[in-house]
């Protein structure tokens, strides 16, 4: 079907640029452009966070524009020619082989359960199914050198393991895989906790992607890179105080080392924001051209707003400014020309929601130097998104990683010196070792969270212990998310690394250090390490999923994870509610939370430490978990819950266990723990009378103390593996 197209360009700034739109000269940034293929999809306002992908409605095509000006020539490429199980079609993304004669994307049918992976052939119009797994959804493919395709899909690779639900909007999250084109040889890559989205193919053969980032007070969306094996995963822009916004996503390379992405709020913005011009490392520039870029690493990124005036977070934007939804670099310009999806207005999901409006997007091209948009091809009933010139491009090497046959189905993770890093700096021999964490969340069988704190589910997979010459190295279970901790004698945290990574069957993720500079290298003499002579610590690494969990340890080393009704509320009842109960014979003064709108009434809280469940009054306090009044008492209330009511706290308040800082908090510094590792003995962590002692009561055991810094090291969550309250689903 061929049809003239109208375009729509209210309030716009137009510019002119060589003979765009009278016919194709060559002067233009798009004259050397054939047609453009540009994906229409029915407008909708249902797409939920940056990362959610599910949205399904009827009646999206792909066509091609040629020339690609405002009076081209609109054709439709797909789906009409491919019969009429394909009438209900919807797609949510593309990408062209480097060849151009084919063009793989997501797509989802009124039959279908999911969104499935799909074959045009561009010359004749058919439409073949690469093979997955029809309950799982496959979205965002992307060609890979050697005839393959890398997506995203909400399918998991741990066996008999349900997939990850993101922190907030619960959605399955969907993780990287890659297929042959004809379906054959399906991997899936390692998992992370949230949502990995969005992949691109940049010149070196490595893919760039958007990684949902969080643990406890990160949530935010950066960019990664990765092989195309889906190992070596490595951090790109976003992390190390180089991000321009919360979240940054679909990048697209402009050059080497340098990439331009949407820059954007987490939610609200229908996957939309600001563009901006990322440069990976020192820039090299050749006659106005920038033509590499030197020293890559996220620490050196910087970032350049092509659209400043476009917000970068979630308030509603002006007329005339709006959001982009994607953009796709033309030339390497040090301000580039970009062919672009832009809506008008207040692009954000509740103020559309609340006229009854969607996000109008439209095809336009934008002059950064001049900060000007000129229409291309605008459907008002459709979004217009995607454009990408149908053109040849040269496919890069293919870029793989090794595996270990001897790691017989583990990961291997280490450094070779813990003691280099960017982020803390460390005493000499104060790290006993490194303990390794294993990340979960609600498709646990548990409730929406894990406690007032807003961290995920730990497991404790165990220490790895550091040698004398700093390295360490452990065999941990593949493709399951984990995350770090330097950890002392005492078994208390160091030094927490904020992000959770994982690994594929038989891949080793060694690092220079604990997060150390990532432009500088560390020389190390093979067969010197000395973690490497002593072996790898096999932390839980074979054990499967079902067992990765203790409700009945009998040593401090032997405690998985924590279960705060299970594990730590016997101990407190023993040892503690004696004098802190309900009838506060210490004496503990209170705190109060008040409304100031005077809607709520105001509520007291006494530190407690009983087991009894906490009363109906603190519900909006305990973001309304149902906890008890001992952990109310030591994690305090849910911060975002009493800032989101907009409340006030006064009194004596005071959080005695800090979530990943055991060694900080008040609890422990006052109970004043035994030493654990190597041996236990009777050494104290800090220089002060233990309260126990003070007391003249019974103190706790290495076990009881242990139990305590994990339930403050891994998150103070209320819920674990070990106390699921909803068993039957794990």
């Amino acid at each position: 079907m061929k049809h003239q197209i109208k375009s729509i360009a209210i309030g716009l700034a137009l510019f002119t640029l060589g003979g765009i739109g009278c016919g194709g000269s060559d002067s233009g940034p798009l004259g050397n452009v054939d047609s453009l293929i540009i994906l229409q999809r029915p407008k909708r306002n249902d797409t939920g966070d940056i990362f959610q992908y599910a949205s399904y409605k009827p009646g999206a095509r792909l066509v091609q524009l040629q020339p690609p000006t405002a009076d081209g020539t609109l054709t439709t490429i797909c789906c009409d020619k491919a019969g009429p199980d394909f009438a209900q079609m919807d797609i949510s993304s593309y990408d062209i082989s480097f060849d151009a004669k084919s063009i793989v994307f997501s797509g989802r049918r009124a039959q279908d359960n999911s969104f499935g992976l799909f074959l045009l052939q561009l010359a004749d119009g058919s439409v073949t199914q690469i093979a997955s797994n029809p309950m799982h959804d496959f979205v965002s493919p992307i060609f890979l050198p050697g005839d393959r395709v890398m997506f995203t899909s909400n399918d998991v690779v741990e066996k008999g393991a349900p997939q990850h639900r993101d922190e907030y909007e619960r959605g399955t999250t969907i993780q990287l895989g890659r297929v042959n084109l004809d379906g054959t040889d399906m991997e899936l890559g390692p998992r992370n906790l949230s949502h990995r989205t969005a992949p691109s193919l940049a010149s070196d053969g490595r893919v760039v992607f958007t990684q949902w980032d969080h643990l406890g007070p990160e949530n935010s969306g950066h960019l990664m890179f990765v092989n195309q094996d889906m190992q070596e995963l490595r951090e790109g822009f976003g992390k190390e105080g180089t991000g321009a916004s919360n979240s940054t996503l679909k990048a697209h390379e402009i050059s080497p080392g340098r990439f331009v992405a949407i820059a954007t709020a987490r939610n609200r913005t229908i996957n939309s924001g600001a563009l901006i011009d990322i440069r990976l490392g020192e820039v090299e520039t050749h006659d106005g051209v920038v033509s590499a870029a030197v020293n890559q690493s996220e620490a050196h990124a910087t970032y350049r707003q092509l659209t400043p005036d476009v917000p970068m977070d979630n308030s509603p934007s002006a007329d005339t400014v709006g959001r982009y939804y994607d953009a796709f670099p033309l030339n390497a310009k040090d301000k580039p020309d970009l062919v672009v999806s832009w809506a008008d207005g207040p692009v954000e999901s509740s103020v559309l929601a609340s006229a009854g409006l969607s996000a109008n997007f439209g095809i336009y091209l934008y002059d950064s130097e001049h900060q000007q948009r000129r229409p291309i091809l605008d459907d008002p009933e459709m979004w217009d998104i995607f454009a990408q010139p149908l053109r040849t491009r040269t496919a890069p090497n293919i870029v793989g990683s090794a595996q270990d046959p001897k790691l017989a189905g583990q990961t291997l993770i280490g450094s070779l010196n813990v003691y280099q890093s960017s982020l803390h700096t460390f005493k000499p021999g104060e790290i006993f070792g490194v303990r390794v964490m294993e990340g979960f969340s609600s498709e646990e069988g548990f409730p929406e969270d894990f406690g007032t704190t807003m961290f995920e589910g730990h497991a404790n997979l165990g220490v790895a212990k550091v040698a004398s010459d700093g390295s360490w190295s452990a065999k941990i279970p593949a493709n399951v998310p984990v995350h770090l901790q330097t950890v002392d004698v005492f078994g208390m945290s160091l030094f927490n690394e904020p992000v959770w990574f994982s690994g594929r069957a038989g891949e080793a993720r060694m690092c220079g250090g604990c997060h150390e500079d990532r432009t500088r290298t560390t020389n190390v003499t093979p067969g010197q390490l000395d973690t490497f002579a002593l072996g790898a610590a096999p932390l839980l690494g074979l054990t499967p999923r079902a067992d990765r969990m203790k409700t009945a340890p009998t040593t401090a080393t032997e405690i998985v994870g924590v279960g705060w009704n299970t594990q730590v509320q016997p101990m407190l009842t023993a040892k503690c509610v004696e004098c802190h109960g309900d009838d506060n014979k210490a004496g503990i003064a209170p705190y109060t939370i008040t409304d100031p709108t005077g809607v709520m009434a105001p509520v007291t809280w006494t530190f407690n430490l009983s087991a009894g469940a906490l009363p109906a009054s603190m519900a909006v306090a305990a973001g309304g978990g149902a906890y008890s009044k001992s952990y109310f008492s030591m994690a305090g209330p849910d911060m975002e819950a009493i800032e989101k009511a907009h409340l006030m706290i006064s009194g004596n308040f005071k959080v005695y266990m800090n979530p990943e800082d055991s060694r900080g908090s008040l609890a422990i510094k006052t109970l004043n723990p035994t030493q654990l590792f190597p041996t236990a003995s009777a050494t104290r962590a800090f220089a002060t009378v233990p309260h126990m002692t003070a007391q003249s009561r019974t103190d706790l055991t290495s076990q009881e103390f242990y139990t305590l810094i994990l339930a403050a090291d891994m998150g103070m969550n209320y819920y674990a593996r070990e106390n699921n309250p909803h068993s039957s689903a794990y």
